[in-house]
């Protein structure tokens, strides 16, 4: 136990009563009782920020720009697609009339022989023309097939028909297929303008579609090619339109050279590239 001197005790008696006495005032005893129901009002205010005032969720514009980016987005991504998707279909119909005209030209093109006379076509030169016209398709595989929904679909199929008079001259203005030529898996696709051997291929007026016919003037042959292309699309079937699933395309050229039109020679003994 200490013990203080008597000086001692009153020095600190004196020290004790000269320190500044601040009175507790009325309003600081009211804010010490009203904290805890502040405590209480801020609580209650806190949903306030959420809904609204300045702070709140409804006016905070630091995430804006990335929620507007994730409602824009899925729309965003339907028109980029549905652009690439009608992009690939552009150029595809565009390669598939590409390689109708290039069977038709090379068709018109084709024979052998003595150039002062007339040149014969053989069924060996028929098939390289559809070698070649499957080496200019390129991508598109037109005599193969691909996989729709879990079964095997034709790629597509070319089918290539001499138009020529019914006879020279040829008084009446009508026109025959004397002979027709096809390749590819897709054998539901027939020709469309006239069958060679059948009444729709005798007495003609015209080869091709109602307003774009072609003719042949007598003893010059036209040769007439059909594409039919399969369309893929790049994403899901569902981009593509149902009534442009089929690509079509037609070619028609003149005969170049004189062409001996007795028949398709075989001297080769090749296997003709048949319709049926």
């Amino acid at each position: 136990m200490i013990a203080f001197s008597r000086w001692q005790a009153c020095w600190v008696s004196a020290t004790v009563s000269n320190l500044p006495r601040r009175p507790l005032s009325r309003t600081s005893l009211m804010v010490k009782r009203q904290q805890p129901l502040r405590e209480s009002v801020k609580m209650l205010r806190k949903p306030k920020r959420i809904l609204g005032g300045p702070n709140s969720l409804v006016t905070n514009e630091s995430g804006l720009a990335l929620i507007e980016f994730a409602f824009i987005a899925p729309v965003f991504m339907v028109f980029v697609a549905s652009g690439a998707e009608l992009a690939n279909y552009a150029t595809e119909s565009t390669q598939v009339s590409q390689l109708a005209l290039q069977v038709a030209d090379n068709a018109a093109r084709i024979g052998e022989g003595d150039p002062l006379a007339n040149k014969k076509i053989t069924e060996t030169q028929i098939n390289d023309l559809f070698t070649g016209a499957e080496i200019h398709a390129g991508d598109l595989d037109i005599y193969g097939s691909h996989v729709e929904d879990g079964n095997a679909v034709p790629n597509g199929r070319i089918i290539l028909s001499s138009l020529e008079t019914m006879a020279n001259p040829n008084p009446t203005g009508k026109f025959k297929i004397a002979w027709q030529r096809c390749r590819g898996l897709a054998t539901t696709f027939t020709p469309q303008y006239g069958v060679a051997g059948e009444p729709s291929g005798t007495n003609m007026s015209g080869m091709g579609p109602v307003g774009r016919q072609v003719t042949a003037i007598a003893g010059t042959p036209v040769m007439f090619a059909e594409v039919r292309y399969r369309y893929q699309p790049l994403f899901l079937n569902g981009f593509a339109i149902k009534d442009y699933e089929n690509i079509n395309a037609v070619a028609a050229m003149m005969v170049r050279d004189a062409r001996d039109l007795t028949t398709v020679f075989n001297t080769e003994g090749a296997v003709a590239a048949s319709c049926t």
